[in-house]
């Protein structure tokens, strides 16, 4: 049986709209602050792209809750790119997916 791989990783690309900011793996207590490093190192438009992690347990989600806050005080254009369906949960049970500004992916 092949083993997955667990590690936890972030991909950064520019696009015409900004930078894409895109972690791989498992979002939780171990890898947010790793996370949150990241997305403040960048001004400008940002996409959280989610479509790549696995899973997110509730220390990812008040991250993209308070990233979102901070985005729509500062006035920072931010969006998020909806995760697999096991991560999209997490945002439909907590009742917060209309708080927070999914779109349809980067172009």
């Amino acid at each position: 049986m092949e083993q997955e791989d667990v590690t936890f990783g972030i991909d950064v690309r520019e696009d015409p709209e900004g930078t894409v900011v895109t972690p791989r793996g498992e979002l939780d207590i171990a890898t947010a602050g790793e996370l949150r490093d990241a997305l403040a190192a960048f001004e400008g438009p940002l996409t959280l792209d989610l479509s790549a992690l696995r899973f997110v347990d509730s220390s990812g989600l008040r991250l993209v809750l308070e990233v979102t806050d901070q985005a729509r005080r500062d006035g920072r254009v931010f969006a998020v790119v909806p995760g697999v369906p096991a991560v999209q949960r997490l945002f439909e049970v907590a009742g917060v997916t209309e708080l927070v500004p999914f779109t349809e992916g980067p172009s």
